[in-house]
């Protein structure tokens, strides 16, 4: 009996682990300096500019919510992002093994 997961689930799982890698990488490791870590942290959670124009928009009707609504926003579409480069890889990858074989 073999064990099957949909393609989504790999592609769910992928995106935590780069998530989780990058996060690592900007917060722990710090790479590139003070100013280097500006486009590190943009380039590994590309969700940070989402981030901060809803957070822009809401600090005028809630300030206190504004930071929260930050880093939500900015590890949520993140993920996101991963999710959708992991699934769209998972998929093309099973187009060109089939195609292949």
């Amino acid at each position: 009996m073999t064990f099957h997961m949909s393609d989504w689930k790999y592609a769910g799982i992928a995106a935590l682990v780069l998530l989780g890698a990058a996060a690592f990488i900007v917060f722990v490791i710090h790479p590139g300096g003070f100013e280097g870590q500006i486009g590190w942290f943009f380039g590994l959670l590309p969700g940070a500019i989402v981030g901060a124009t809803v957070a822009d928009r809401l600090y005028k009707l809630a300030p206190l919510l504004s930071s929260v609504t930050y880093w939500a926003f900015t590890f949520g579409a993140s993920l996101l992002l991963y999710f959708g480069i992991s699934y769209f890889v998972i998929k093309t990858y099973r187009l060109l093994s089939s195609l292949f074989n």
